[in-house]
């Protein structure tokens, strides 16, 4: 995060609302993704103000039509720039219409600044006092329960205290190692009061972990040198860390003769084209390894917990909290815990073994790789040859048409282990996934990602389900409203697969299965080309795998020219 230095712009008696605004430019937030209420008025008139003689002292702002869109594009943006984003929304109401996407920039450790007013609390002629009877309805106890066990900090901004300080503690502390959404409040008369504070006053504790220290590096070296078959697994070292951590990933795994897999991955991890690159089942490839190192993975493989090597084959945890104290149970049995970068750790390892890098016998997984692809291109074969529009079909399509510009927002659920295995992406950067389960991110995400990176195209897969979850039309208006178009391709199967999957998984024989599990099911189909409608989006419905790579040029050169497409594509799915 940028130090404020000795340039901040100061401003002696301005209200707390201008600070805030203010402040937030000051460490380095571009953007506030806003939803906006009643209770928004003081920050409103103070943004007004400033833009008249000062517009680049505060940061743009966003209208997002629906909270849980702000949010979404908040962490999109953030995920790629690693910068914190400031999402306004309204008092507790608007805090609840965040909704699922709290939980997931808890858990894919994404750093956002959320504020929410409060309802006022004074009667009469104080600024900011109580003026319509649904401030007494939007009064409630304790606005921060609502939120506070996915943040990693929350306050109320109470004059005559410095709102400079909330702004710089609540950036820093999202900013931490384990990063995350902060969340700070104010009731209306608290903005508009006079404070003397000079914005971009503090500076913020840049904390980034560091590497293990050299007795744990070298004991971590002598174990992977007597190992013949070690094997990474990781989710998310290349988003927390970037481009640095993927390359750092490559030099060990190349030295070592490591097998690379992505389990749940949130981003590109480890180039997927790559010959150590060995899928995204972890229990499989452990069966084959006799060194397990656990790189930056919160939940390493599926349950059942129980270790899934012999006892004899070492598993190390490399996190900057091995114990996950953010989870209430996490029973993964390892045999060493390593509490540092684990990026940073892997390149120290990595210049230990680089005299063995080339030793005959030393990489078992390149055989591993190249039969995964055999695998996949037979079973491609036989689906294109027969004319099935399968998910398959579909992701090995969109694959033809990503270049080294293009990122791929993954949020297809139950296809999102089909899209892995079949994008072919090497690029840092250019994947993105959320690592919560809180669905209808993507529509949102979208929208922020191509605002940090507007010279890229962004297309945002998509399950049917998780695109009416991310409220599409309010989704659609944001993209268009704020030039930040993108392509969204749903895999429509008319259908909640994962409700189907989990049913049929535990009652095989029972009564759902025998009637077709019919809660899972949207019937009649719906037709998704339509959410889009509400701006001038360029949209179709594909139904054929003749019509599919036409359909996927059109939308992209929509896009190209500045609008925004949406392909309703109905897939084929066992």
């Amino acid at each position: 995060m940028d130090d404020p230095g000795a340039e901040s712009t100061g401003e002696s008696e301005s209200t707390a609302a201008d600070v805030i605004l203010r402040s937030l430019r000051e460490y380095g937030v571009e953007y506030v993704f806003g939803n906006f209420g009643t209770d928004h008025t003081p920050l409103l008139e103070a943004a007004a103000r400033i833009r008249e003689d000062d517009p680049d002292s505060i940061p743009e702002f966003v209208t997002c039509p629906h909270e849980s869109g702000a949010l979404s594009a908040a962490d999109g943006y953030a995920a790629v720039t690693g910068r914190p984003q400031a999402v306004f929304v309204h008092v507790d109401v608007g805090t609840q219409n965040l909704g699922a996407m709290v939980h997931n920039a808890h858990r894919g450790d994404v750093p956002v600044f959320i504020f929410a007013g409060l309802a006022p609390i004074t009667h009469g002629d104080e600024p900011g006092a109580r003026s319509s009877g649904i401030q007494y309805i939007q009064d409630v106890y304790d606005q921060d329960a609502v939120v506070e066990q996915y943040c990693r900090w929350t306050g109320e901004y109470r004059p005559p205290a410095d709102p400079d300080e909330f702004v710089a503690r609540g950036l820093e502390l999202a900013s931490t190692p384990r990063r995350g959404p902060s969340y700070l409040t104010a009731t209306r008369e608290a903005l508009e009061t006079t404070v003397d504070s000079t914005p971009g006053s503090h500076s913020l504790t840049d904390a980034r972990p560091v590497g293990a220290d050299a007795e744990s590096v070298d004991r971590l070296a002598s174990t992977v040198r007597e190992a013949d078959a070690p094997l990474v697994v990781t989710s998310k070292l290349g988003a927390n860390q970037g481009e640095q951590s993927v390359e750092r990933l490559r030099r060990f795994a190349e030295a070592a003769g490591a097998g690379v897999v992505e389990q749940r991955p949130t981003a590109l991890n480890f180039p997927r084209t790559h010959d150590l690159h060995v899928g995204f089942d972890p229990k499989a490839a452990m069966a084959r390894a006799d060194l397990v190192v656990l790189a930056d993975a919160d939940v390493p493989w599926e349950p059942p917990s129980s270790r899934p090597v012999d006892d004899d084959v070492p598993i190390v945890h490399l996190d900057v909290d091995p114990e996950k104290p953010q989870y209430p149970l996490w029973d993964f049995e390892t045999d060493l815990a390593v509490r540092a970068d684990p990026g940073a750790t892997l390149a120290a390892v990595a210049d230990r073994l680089e005299s063995r890098a080339a030793e005959p016998g030393r990489e078992p997984w390149r055989g591993e790789h190249e039969a995964r692809l055999r695998a996949r291109a037979e079973s491609l074969e036989a689906q294109y040859r027969d004319g099935l529009l399968t998910p398959e079909v579909l992701t090995d399509a969109i694959d033809d048409v990503v270049d080294e510009s293009t990122v791929v927002l993954n949020e297809t659920t139950t296809n999102k282990r089909t899209v892995l295995e079949h994008l072919d992406l090497e690029r840092p950067g250019s994947y993105r996934s959320p690592y919560g389960s809180g669905l209808g991110w993507a529509p949102g995400a979208a929208t922020g990602v191509k605002l940090a990176t507007p010279d890229h195209t962004v297309i945002s897969l998509v399950g049917d389900g998780s695109y009416v979850f991310g409220n599409p039309t309010a989704s659609a208006w944001m993209a268009a409203a704020h030039d930040a178009p993108s392509l969204t391709v749903v895999y429509n199967n008319s259908r909640w697969n994962a409700v189907r999957t989990s049913t049929l998984d535990q009652h095989p024989d029972a009564s759902a299965a025998a009637a077709g599990v019919p809660e899972s099911r949207f019937e009649p189909t719906l037709d998704l080309s339509h959410a889009a409608h509400v701006v001038d989006a360029h949209t179709a419905v594909v139904d054929s795998v003749d019509s599919l790579g036409p359909a996927l040029r059109a939308g992209l050169d929509a896009v190209e020219s500045g609008t925004p497409s949406v392909l309703d594509v109905r897939v084929e799915q066992e």
